[in-house]
């Protein structure tokens, strides 16, 4: 699917140091928001070229045996370029593919802060194999749209 993306945007990014026996988390949440934008006379961006969504990806995460804890969320504006449907009418595929660079983007930070605190970096995958799915309400909104149909 093509896209015309916006820069990523980190809303919260938190470091602290954890004990490494603690829990292993690794919670990675996607959610795509329709928002309303306006241009600066106040006008309502039209979508003829495709639907624009936000994506908002919060995290807490504790990897295994690792000294430190992170939580978050990053954010980036999207557009779906000839893409004219709903949130529901998106695969988990596409939307991993549409929020692939802000996952991205939280393996960089964490790489470079833990570089900075611990004297080495620290490398996360979060790969395709990886199971990063849509949140609770895009699952709703696609099973109530599979209703209908």
């Amino acid at each position: 699917m093509k896209t015309n993306k916006g820069p990523i945007s980190v809303q919260q990014y938190h470091y602290d140091i954890a004990d490494p026996d603690e829990e292993v988390k690794s919670e990675i949440q996607i959610a795509l928001e329709h928002p309303e934008l306006h241009d600066e006379d106040g006008k309502k961006v039209e979508e003829t070229d495709g639907r624009i969504y936000q994506v908002v990806v919060p995290f807490d995460i504790h990897p295994g045996n690792s000294p430190f804890k992170i939580s978050g969320m990053i954010t980036q504006i999207v557009q779906l370029m000839d893409f004219h449907g709903h949130r529901e009418d998106l695969t988990s595929k596409e939307v991993q593919q549409i929020s692939r660079e802000a996952i991205e983007y939280i393996e960089t930070i964490t790489y470079q802060v833990t570089a900075i605190t611990l004297n080495h970096g620290v490398s996360l995958d979060f790969s395709a194999a990886d199971s990063l799915e849509p949140n609770q309400h895009v699952k709703d909104l696609q099973e109530k749209k599979n209703k209908k149909d």
